[in-house]
């Protein structure tokens, strides 16, 4: 298999572009532009405007330029009148129809720590979940959640079988989900336990910026392009990575 070249451009201010390149050929491509770089993944600490009955969901300032949307079936249980708070399973949301009325659970003025999951078009405000999810190389941690996971991207079900062999394994916190990335498969307990410890740290972090911050206050900002990419695309087959900004 021939080794791979990750290539940085970055255009100070303006652009960044990463090229995944095999024997001189193009095989990925990723852009991002300062001007419409993505909030989606960023945790916000909002509050709410409106409680909308008739379409079961709420309105939230969370610091953007248009309130986001908070529909029902996105938030979590935590929210969720004290006889009906009972943790969900990782990847198994309790359906529309067994959750309270949005209006017995939120209230106008009420703060709540939301996750953007889809930029606004147009008149439209942002999407926004209380479903938090924070991803690190190998894992990715749902705060909240019970019970562990394995991504839908991995198929096979010997992979998937002996991957929660290996999760099993983990000395886990309590009250916290966690999901297997497709580039967890095949690492080691170690490996898996140590990046398990960095979104612990992490969470632990971001949890006390919640505690402290007034709303609204953007708490997590997900990386740019060039920690994304790394984190998510580079693997062994990626020999070198050229870069053409030194502080980058």
């Amino acid at each position: 298999m021939a080794d791979k070249v990750m290539l940085i451009n970055v255009a100070e201010g303006q652009e960044c572009r990463i090229a995944i390149m095999s024997d001189g050929v193009l095989e990925e491509l990723y852009i991002e532009r300062a001007s419409s770089a993505s909030h989606v993944g960023n945790i916000y600490k909002g509050r709410v405007t409106n409680v909308e009955p008739a379409i079961q969901a709420a309105f939230v300032d969370f610091g953007g330029a248009k309130n986001g949307f908070l529909h029902i079936s996105d938030l979590h249980p935590e929210y969720f009148p004290k006889d009906r708070k009972a943790p969900e399973p990782v990847g198994r949301k309790r359906p529309h129809k067994e959750r309270p009325p949005i209006q017995d659970c939120l209230r106008r003025g009420q703060e709540v720590v939301v996750q953007m999951t889809k930029e606004g078009i147009g008149t439209k405000g942002p999407t926004l979940t209380t479903y938090l999810s924070i991803p690190g190389r190998l894992l990715v941690t749902m705060p909240g959640m019970s019970r562990l996971g394995v991504s839908r991207k991995i198929e096979d079900s010997d992979a998937r079988g002996k991957a929660r062999n290996v999760l099993a394994q983990l000395n886990l916190p309590p009250d916290m989900g966690f999901i297997l990335r497709t580039a967890g498969v095949d690492k080691s307990k170690k490996e898996l336990q140590r990046d398990l410890n960095y979104l612990m740290r992490l969470w632990k972090a971001v949890n006390e910026r919640i505690r402290t911050s007034r709303a609204p206050a953007e708490i997590y900002q997900e990386s740019d392009l060039v920690i994304r990419t790394i984190r998510d695309v580079f693997n062994s087959d990626i020999a070198r990575i050229i870069c053409d900004d030194e502080a980058m």
